[in-house]
């Protein structure tokens, strides 16, 4: 039962007062089941006043120092960063985060990191307050999720972040998102889950290689990719950039969200592939391997996209010959 619910009872006078309170101290208690939640996991404190609820994360960088981001709790987001580090206690995405600063140790001063699908910012918040010679463009074309990828940012005084309210594709147009309400990490061009929790909202996309000219970017260093199926049409909109630039990818594919796009993981293999990358998986102990192709015995979800002409020192170092 809710508070609400025993206040309104008591105030009808259906309960007494002093059960009222009995209730209300049996509902305060959990506070000590949180107390215990919290030090078998990565939240370090969690803060409520009037307007929201704050998670605070402590994890480690790549020479094990501690370090803390904010993020606000989404309410009905079920599966939301940063609800998940109380029920995953190795953390989210703990291994494909640690390769991912690994990889960003290598990067120039003023580097560039791209977040595509940012979702509530988890990586850009992570990389930048690693590295404040990084400086995070984060894309999250619907409003809800925005707003919040935008108080994160906030919250953790991130100037090294800037974000933008867009959807990155392969063409310049208004498009239909499907808002996944409880699952926001689900939302996308295509109705993935099926599941009647989705709404349908008109998000504006963009092709990275014109918005890296509009905004007259010198530069492009890392892309992570995660678009909930739709990867393949953000890297062919932004071919000429990769192209040019030769940055680190990291990109989500599943046969089973690529598949509403009608195509497969392999193509964005074989696009990539064409202009000299070769990608990578993880191999444990902080180490890639190279990958072939995606068949019906894969198991990965991530991958990781080098150039051996440009990144070779990420190469001899990180992976496995």
């Amino acid at each position: 039962m809710r508070f609400k619910d025993l206040q309104e009872l008591c105030a009808a006078g259906n309960i007494s007062p002093k059960e009222y309170k009995s209730k209300m101290f049996e509902k305060y208690t959990e506070l000590f089941e949180y107390k215990e939640l919290i030090n078998q996991s990565h939240v370090s404190k969690i803060e409520i006043d009037g307007k929201e609820i704050i998670f605070t994360i402590t994890n480690q960088n790549i020479k094990n120092e501690p370090y803390d981001i904010s993020m606000v709790f989404c309410e009905n987001d079920v599966t939301a960063i940063p609800a998940d580090e109380l029920s995953i206690t190795s953390g989210y995405e703990p291994n494909e985060l640690a390769m991912a600063g690994m990889l960003c140790s290598y990067l120039k001063e003023n580097s560039i990191f791209l977040d595509a699908g940012a979702n509530l910012g988890w990586y850009s918040l992570n990389l930048c307050r690693q590295y404040p010679h990084l400086h995070s463009y984060a894309f999250e074309p619907i409003l809800e999720t925005y707003n919040r990828l935008r108080r994160n940012v906030e919250l953790n005084r991130l100037n090294n972040c800037s974000t933008f309210q867009i959807g990155l594709s392969d063409e310049n147009k208004k498009v239909s998102f499907f808002y996944n309400i409880e699952e926001s990490g689900a939302s996308s061009m295509v109705d993935l889950r099926e599941a009647g929790t989705a709404k349908e909202v008109e998000c504006e996309v963009r092709c990275l290689d014109d918005f890296i000219e509009s905004e007259n970017m010198k530069g492009l260093d890392f892309i992570k990719c995660d678009v909930e199926g739709s990867e393949l049409l953000v890297f062919r909109g932004a071919l000429k950039s990769i192209q040019k630039y030769k940055p680190v990818i990291f990109s989500e594919m599943l046969r089973k969200w690529s598949a509403k796009f009608n195509y497969h993981p392999n193509d964005i293999i074989c696009l990539l592939g064409d202009i000299g990358y070769q990608c990578y998986v993880l191999a444990g102990n902080n180490k890639l391997k190279k990958f072939g192709y995606v068949d019906g015995n894969t198991v990965e979800t991530n991958y990781f996209f080098l150039c051996p002409d440009v990144h070779k020192k990420m190469i001899e170092d990180l992976c496995i010959p």
